[in-house]
């Protein structure tokens, strides 16, 4: 992934990746997986397959009941941008007006049970991990309708 700008951009994609992309777009732009791990969906959730690059730092799920396109990314890769910002270099309340700047409100905060603190935004499919007070990784997807269980892609 030389030279390709860590673009976070909620509701549509990584960079120039856009969610639906197929596993051949992804490995265009990322390259060969280092490992890939396929994870057996919970009773409401879709079986998936996940393309680890753990050099560096990013991770891409493929869901197997959206036609197998790309529908999250995670990272945790300290050079990721979102909307003009280092998000890494964020605290918690940066991140957060950085998030409500852009439109997006509906904000959730759980301190999670294994230590880690997530503040969630569903109206932008995004969570973001803390531990320590400091950001480790963020995980953002496409917006999936739950009543019908359509994908809402990028246009």
């Amino acid at each position: 992934m030389e030279n390709k700008v860590i673009e976070i951009k909620p509701l549509i994609g990584f960079g120039q990746l856009t969610f639906g992309a197929s596993p051949s777009d992804v490995e265009n732009f990322f390259g060969e997986p280092e490992e890939i791990e396929d994870l057996p969906g919970e009773a409401d959730e879709s079986d998936a397959e996940v393309w680890n690059y753990w050099e560096d730092g990013n991770t891409v799920f493929f869901e197997k009941d959206h036609g197998g396109k790309c529908t999250s990314f995670e990272t945790d890769n300290s050079e990721a941008v979102l909307f003009g910002s280092h998000v890494f270099e964020m605290n918690e309340k940066e991140l957060i007006q950085l998030m409500e700047k852009n439109g997006f409100k509906e904000i959730d905060i759980e301190d999670e049970e294994w230590g880690e603190r997530r503040v969630s935004f569903s109206d932008a499919v995004m969570d973001f991990y803390f531990e320590s007070d400091k950001l480790i990784s963020v995980s953002w997807g496409v917006f999936i309708d739950l009543d019908t269980d359509e994908a809402k892609w990028p246009e």
